[in-house]
């Protein structure tokens, strides 16, 4: 009898940790790959640089993929 109901609680625990699947959340959130020559942010916020370098200047808002 303890068996069964420590049996339950293990499962109503793994039922309630289980994370859900948001239906509206974008499915792809990979950043685009940018060619040579593209505009670039260092952050990677607008993507990321095939060659993985994107040179910007210090005071510059945006940058080119090298």
């Amino acid at each position: 009898m303890k068996f069964s109901i420590l049996a339950v609680l293990a499962l109503l625990n793994v039922a309630i940790a289980t994370p859900v699947l948001n239906a509206n959340a974008p499915r792809d959130t990979t950043p685009a790959t940018l060619a040579a020559g593209a505009t670039c942010n260092k952050d990677g916020s607008m993507g990321n640089c095939q060659s993985g370098f994107c040179l910007q200047d210090v005071n510059a808002a945006t940058g080119v993929c090298q």
